[in-house]
């Protein structure tokens, strides 16, 4: 019996060969994407799967009741909190805690290496389940300067010898013995290091000097530190976050400048998880998988509208086929089990294209910067595939349930009387707003990857109030900057010569609190920067009052800045010639002197609000040199610069950028969005243009002998393609008038909080409009005008 419905559905495919791949490329052009956001997901669900009490476990974050800033959660907390809570409560069955301020640099031999990592609890091993391959799992982290290596790591630095016993020495700190290797990472966890150094260790180095404060005390500092916990069996989670709140009253409940409280996070929901502040690993925030999932549904959801449509349309020349059926006795289970064949069999081949387009797909979307960053690798493997099969018969039954639902109610008696006497919908309204729904989604996304690309744009190319072109940009890397100065002076391309604490233009930033006047209650929040002599000239910036740093200015006299115009207005000196010579308070403890008054520029991306600015003289602070450049080969100086690096550093290559670069290379992470957005925006546009197709195919069926007659009686072809076209022209203009508006609303919602966009308005909005009218006219079109020349004989002939 099924053997007969397979061979049927077969010799229809093949019948139909037009419809047929029209359906079979729509529905693998849909299930690419939606294929495509399953690897994704099953990638990101099989993060630290295979920790062996994931279930039962909790991260402690923080939350910073005192945060300026919209997003005040932290996955990170207290180091000493992991100890609080072990030793004062009975229902910790365990805590570890972990850090990630762990980095050196040393010598082995002739190479030169940097190895960064997490300060971990002894128990660390105990509590998560990597597999420690060499040491004894309860003493590598026990001693100070013990370190756990990965086996990678291990075999960079010491190649094939046994690396157990074996030490690191790191000049002005000490010596660090190898006890374990660690399989290197290549299970998915948000926990990533390239070793693990003991805790003791931090307290070892501070007394040294290498390390500001002993993490294992220091209650204060909450940005860098990551506390687990696993609860006794039964332990009721009100009860453990009354001992957070208890903890936090006793740490902070009466130092005014710090407000911590402390809550619980699953373990097992880390990733995909919410976006939040200081995340230990990298991973995609559960947004980006709403956001993709989103974008697939829209254009699976059409594909099956339009595999809908086309059945329908396909059913009607197979309108004896079922009504012969029906007169032989076969049942509706049984029509309805044929289409639902058909439809799963379509969706089947459907799969085997998607699948290549898949890898067509991949390599492009694992070079997103943003993947990259994110390091999403999606892999392929059994478990993924039966998704693809279970995904596809999924969307087999979906796309085929209308038509299994109405063609199988069809009367044999009418069927019989011909095609023409069929109706699928009365009036075909579903259907209508099955496709004034695919366009609008149409418009809204055109209207959207329209904006997006005039913004990417905008703020790639924007005047940003600097020499963006001239001003080339180098990590100082700690080295004398007396020796940077006189070395890259002897460059004849590089005309000035300036430090900086912040890379301007790129979202780095600093946040200080001002205040005129010792006793004001209320504080100026703004952003300062860290800068020395010839700054302006270097970067370009202009002096709209007062002066530029003093002359004869010293380290040890570090009390003149520079303000924006914005900074002056908003200390209320009235005009920017009363600012210079004024007196500010820098975070209640620093006096400082208004030198002179700058033209506001844009100091920080472009998407983020402008404060108002301080530029302190600080050469203490100071870690980029900014070389202005006056070179008519680029490349050629570049190469000068890095030549004359080697003599200030000959151990490591010079980290340096053009600023004009290095700001393009910033934004273009809005690419990704733009080529996401815009594939969509493509396939549904597509995807609709099939639908129209599908339904235009469906309708002049069921007028086909009213074109013939209109023929006879002398009606032009345009006028027939004008009387066929006409409803659904007036579909068009429906999902038009409703589209535009939410398209333009949306968008304007998303566009209101860049601080600096493009401006969005009608020319927009009617672009997006006119890529939507022709596309579906040519939908239309090229249906009614094949119809139109059709020979009336043909048409009107008894059947």
């Amino acid at each position: 019996m099924l053997q007969s419905y397979f061979l049927t559905a077969i010799r229809n495919i093949l019948r139909n060969k037009k419809i047929s791949l029209i359906n079979i490329f729509g529905l693998s052009f849909s299930m690419s994407v939606g294929m495509l956001i399953i690897v994704l997901l099953i990638d990101q669900l099989s993060y630290d799967n295979f920790i062996s009490r994931a279930n039962e476990m909790y991260r402690i974050q923080t939350r910073d009741n005192l945060s300026r800033y919209s997003l005040p959660l932290y996955a990170s907390t207290t180091f000493p909190l992991s100890k609080e809570l072990r030793d004062r409560y009975a229902f910790i069955e365990k805590s570890t805690a972990l850090n990630n301020n762990f980095g050196i640099e040393f010598r082995h031999g002739e190479n030169l290496y940097s190895i960064s990592g997490l300060y971990a609890e002894e128990n660390f091993f105990d509590f998560f389940s990597f597999n420690l391959l060499r040491g004894n799992r309860d003493e590598v982290l026990k001693e100070p300067y013990s370190i756990v290596l990965t086996e990678e790591t291990a075999k960079k630095i010491f190649g094939d010898n046994d690396p157990i016993g074996k030490t690191i020495s790191v000049a002005d700190d000490g010596v660090y013995t190898v006890t374990g290797i660690t399989e290197s990472n290549k299970l998915k966890s948000h926990i990533q290091f390239e070793s693990l150094v003991s805790v003791s260790t931090s307290h070892s180095r501070s007394l040294k000097g290498n390390t500001s404060t002993d993490i294992g005390s220091n209650w204060e500092r909450f940005y860098s530190s990551y506390v687990y916990i696993i609860p006794h069996k039964g332990t009721e989670l009100s009860v453990i976050e009354s001992a957070l709140e208890e903890i936090s009253s006793e740490r902070y409940g009466e130092n005014e400048d710090l407000d911590l409280t402390f809550y619980l996070y699953p373990f097992n929901k880390i990733v995909p998880g919410p976006v939040i502040g200081n995340e230990l690993g990298v991973s995609m925030p559960r947004v980006y998988l709403i956001f993709f999932g989103g974008l697939a549904l829209v254009v699976i959801i059409s594909a099956a509208f339009n595999y809908t449509s086309l059945s329908i349309a396909r059913s009607l020349s197979r309108a004896r086929e079922f009504g012969v059926r029906k007169g032989m006795g076969a049942s509706r289970k049984q029509l309805v089990l044929q289409i639902f064949i058909e439809s799963v069999s379509i969706s089947l081949l459907s799969l085997i294209v998607g699948i290549g387009l898949l890898q067509l797909i991949l390599p492009v979307f694992k070079g997103f910067k943003m993947m990259a960053l994110l390091q999403v690798d999606p892999a392929q493997n059994l478990q993924v595939y039966i998704w693809f099969i279970v995904f596809a018969v999924f969307t087999g039954f979906i796309a085929g349930a209308l038509p299994a639902i109405y063609i199988s109610r069809i009367s044999p008696v009418e069927v019989l009387k011909g095609s023409s006497n069929v109706k699928i919908f009365k009036r075909l309204a579903f259907r209508k707003i099955l496709l004034v729904t695919q366009y609008f989604f149409s418009i809204v996304f055109i209207i959207t990857i329209i904006l997006i690309y005039r913004q990417m744009i905008f703020m790639v190319n924007a005047d940003m109030g600097f020499d963006r072109e001239k001003v080339y940009n180098i990590e100082c890397r700690g080295k004398d900057k007396s020796v940077i100065r006189d070395i890259f002076s002897r460059i004849p391309e590089v005309n000035l010569i300036s430090f900086e604490s912040h890379v301007p233009g790129v979202g780095s930033i600093r946040d200080a609190e001002v205040k005129l006047n010792i006793n004001d209650e209320e504080s100026i929040l703004v952003n300062y920067f860290s800068v020395e002599d010839n700054y302006l000239e270097t970067m370009g910036l202009k002096l709209v009052a007062g002066n530029n740093f003093p002359a004869d200015i010293s380290k040890n006299n570090e009390s003149y800045v520079l303000i924006t115009q914005q900074a002056s207005e908003s200390f209320n000196f009235g005009s920017v010639l009363d600012a210079p010579g004024s007196n500010i308070i820098l975070n209640d403890t620093i006096n400082l002197t208004v030198a002179g008054v700058i033209e506001d520029y844009r100091y920080c991306a472009l998407f983020l609000p402008s404060r108002p600015l301080l530029l302190r003289y600080k050469p203490s602070d100071t870690p980029y040199a900014v070389l202005r450049l006056d070179s008519n080969d680029l490349p050629g100086t570049v190469e000068k610069l890095k030549q004359a690096w080697k003599e200030i550093d000959p151990d490591h290559e010079m980290q340096g950028q053009l600023l004009d670069t290095e700001i393009r290379d910033y934004y273009s992470y809005f690419e990704d969005i733009l080529y996401m957005v815009g594939y969509t925006t493509f396939l549904a546009l597509i995807i609709a243009g099939m639908g129209l197709y599908g339904m235009a195919s469906y309708t002049i069926q069921t007028r086909i002998k009213e074109v013939g007659i209109r023929k006879v009686y002398g009606a032009e072809t345009r006028n027939v393609v004008k009387t066929v076209s006409k409803s659904f022209i007036k579909l068009l203009a429906i999902a038009i008038v409703i589209g535009a508006p939410v398209g333009f609303l949306l968008n304007n919602a998303w566009l209101s909080f860049i601080s600096s966009h493009v401006a969005f308005g009608f020319g927009t909005v009617f672009a997006g409009i006119l890529v939507v009218i022709i596309t579906g006219l040519s939908a239309i079109t090229s249906q009614t005008i094949r119809v139109s020349r059709s020979n009336p004989a043909d048409t009107l002939k008894y059947e």
